[in-house]
């Protein structure tokens, strides 16, 4: 079995978070549970406000969250992820 890099695993983990996140976001926004009209003003891609906020975020979740995953490769358990 080939042992993926700390690259492959954090965006393999970073296309994971972002389909979840756009799909809960869409899901909420769908349900009216959500107002996103502020937010859809600056969420253009890549360069504006709240896009790169996101994705910022998503990026540093998907480093500790690659970790964690090496963790599984050695057999052991993490002790715990900081930030999560």
């Amino acid at each position: 079995m080939k042992t993926p890099s700390e690259e492959e695993i954090t965006a393999l983990l970073l296309r994971i978070m972002t389909d979840g996140f756009n799909r809960s976001l869409n899901a909420l926004r769908a349900a009216g549970a959500v107002n996103t009209k502020v937010m859809d003003s600056n969420y253009k891609g890549v360069g504006s406000k709240y896009y790169d906020l996101v994705t910022m975020q998503m990026e540093l979740t998907a480093k500790y969250g690659t970790a964690a995953i090496r963790n599984l490769f050695h057999d052991e358990l993490p002790s715990r992820v900081d930030g999560l």
